[in-house]
């Protein structure tokens, strides 16, 4: 009895070993189909590719191609500035200016608008009018006026000098205006 059960463990062990074996040769057979499968798709791929990348040069040769990327490039770059907006704002400020009542006089002359600078001359009887605030008697100076306009900075007097004997201060006021269009 232990020799028939030596054998039958034997044989056991054969068979297992022996599906083993074809299992491994099946998994192999089908990674070597499908690697060879694999193979010709990318192949496919590579012709498909190389022939999209023989137009795409085409395209590129051409002169209009080119024009039409360059202005791409340049409507890509190009910013706007909300004119109108701005220009509200500081009509809407300058008219404010007009209507306060001071204990000064404010003369403004010259004023400048570019796309990146805003320029303004003007005369004020006193000092304190450019740079002085009291907010209890509801005074804002020149300089806290432009800069309340969110795109406007950097507001500079520079120099101002006196009028003859007039009493008038003669300044001019500079700022740079920001470009909120687009920031590019």
């Amino acid at each position: 009895m232990s020799q028939t059960w030596f054998h039958s463990a034997r044989k056991a062990y054969f068979k297992i070993i022996l599906s083993l074996l074809v299992l491994s040769l099946l998994v192999y057979a089908f990674f070597l189909i499908d690697g060879i499968f694999l193979h010709q798709k990318i192949n496919s791929q590579s012709l498909v590719l190389s022939g999209q990348t023989k137009i795409e040069e085409s395209y590129k040769a051409l002169t209009g191609y080119n024009k039409l990327q360059a202005v791409k490039l340049l409507e890509d770059q190009q910013t706007e500035i909300p004119r109108s907006d701005h220009i509200n704002a500081i009509i809407k400020m300058l008219e404010d200016i007009k209507n306060v009542q001071t204990s000064g006089t404010i003369i403004l002359s010259d004023f400048k608008v570019d796309t990146d600078t805003l320029s303004l001359k003007g005369e004020v009887s006193a000092l304190p009018i450019l740079y002085a605030s009291d907010p209890t008697k509801g005074v804002v100076s020149l300089l806290d006026r432009f800069s309340q306009l969110d795109f406007i900075k950097d507001i500079r007097i520079q120099t101002y000098d006196k009028v003859g004997d007039s009493g008038y201060f003669q300044f001019v006021l500079e700022a740079n205006i920001i470009n909120d269009g687009g920031t590019q």
